[in-house]
């Protein structure tokens, strides 16, 4: 039985990135942008965690950031709120947030990143398991009904902030990520 794969967005400190790196995520995506200060916390998060792919989350209307951030933060996966193509361009795995774009426009061969509140129940099982991620602000008995639904595909979660430097408390994304990892 394979397990839900897990991204965990928005990561903006040490602190998640080592924590969601333990706990055996898959996936983890920051922000980058034109503020040279992202791409050195990119440098130092892909330095301090091993055994995680890192996906760069990016506003793809700006053709040099998407330039800058395939050469120079080389990531796994690009995470998109519009439609682009970048076939030829980049080995990155793509993901689409469907927040922004109609997923039937996603192309086929990446990862779609569905926003829970924006799908029904009966819609659920007709995803894809092996492209589709499903974000929310979940809690264990939110996570454990679609779990029990059948639901096979991926999970977000988001990181969050420290309550003081280095630290952070973590006792409920434990209990959902004990869930998923069954």
């Amino acid at each position: 039985m394979s397990r839900n794969q897990i991204l965990v967005r928005n990561i903006k400190h040490l602190t998640d990135a080592r924590y969601f790196a333990a706990m055996g995520v898959d996936w983890m995506s920051m922000e980058l942008n034109s503020d040279p200060t992202s791409f050195m916390r990119w440098h130092t998060l892909k330095d301090w965690v091993e055994g995680v792919k890192l996906a760069a989350e990016i506003d793809a209307a700006d053709e040099m950031l998407v330039s800058k951030t395939i050469i120079d933060a080389r990531p796994d996966g690009i995470v998109l709120t519009q439609l682009l193509d970048l076939e030829g361009i980049s080995d990155a795995e793509l993901f689409f947030d469907t927040h922004y774009i109609n997923l039937e426009k996603c192309p086929t061969d990446s990862f779609s990143i569905i926003h829970f509140e924006e799908i029904d129940a009966d819609q659920i099982l007709s995803l894809d398991p092996s492209t589709t991620f499903i974000q929310h602000d979940w809690t264990v008995d939110e996570l454990e009904n679609l779990l029990n639904l059948g639901y096979k595909g991926g999970i977000c979660f988001s990181g969050g902030e420290e309550d003081a430097t280095g630290m952070r408390d973590y006792e409920v994304m434990d209990k959902l990520i004990e869930r998923l990892k069954g």
